[in-house]
């Protein structure tokens, strides 16, 4: 009887450890992400680009795709991701794969819920940015 009741007493205390260390879950966050590549020439890039959001949380690494050409001369590409919430995004880092493609950016954009940001850069990307060692664009 009392090794039945000390296994109940265990059982029970685990469970509620469990419940207690597990963390809220966090309510998932829309994140709408333009990217401005100059009206130069030849400013656009064909290269793979990944960016990283930073606020009170930094985002996983995620892929600037979609079918479309993205990242021509003079366009805004748009891109929009559900994560949780970040907090207010203060700074983006971009890994860029150049392929021997200079790009030039103008400037990223990010739209969230707690409002948006931007983050200038008005240069050229001449060399490879690897996730290591990305190029980080600070809020204006």
């Amino acid at each position: 009887m009392k090794l039945a009741a000390r296994a109940i007493v265990g059982i029970a205390a685990a469970a509620l450890a469990t419940t207690v260390a597990t963390p809220a879950q966090a309510v998932p966050a829309q994140y709408n992400v333009l990217v401005v590549t100059c009206d130069v020439a030849d400013a656009g890039t064909d290269a793979r680009v990944e960016a990283r959001l930073h606020g009170d949380i930094t985002s996983p690494w995620f892929v600037l795709d979609h079918p479309a050409e993205e990242f021509e001369r003079g366009s805004t590409d748009s891109f929009n991701f559900t994560m949780q919430d970040l907090g207010p995004i203060r700074s983006v880092d971009l890994a860029f794969d150049d392929h021997g493609d200079p790009w030039c950016i103008e400037q990223v954009i990010v739209r969230g819920p707690d409002g948006v940001s931007v983050h200038p850069y008005n240069n050229w990307l001449i060399r490879p940015y690897r996730k290591t060692f990305p190029l980080r664009l600070q809020a204006a």
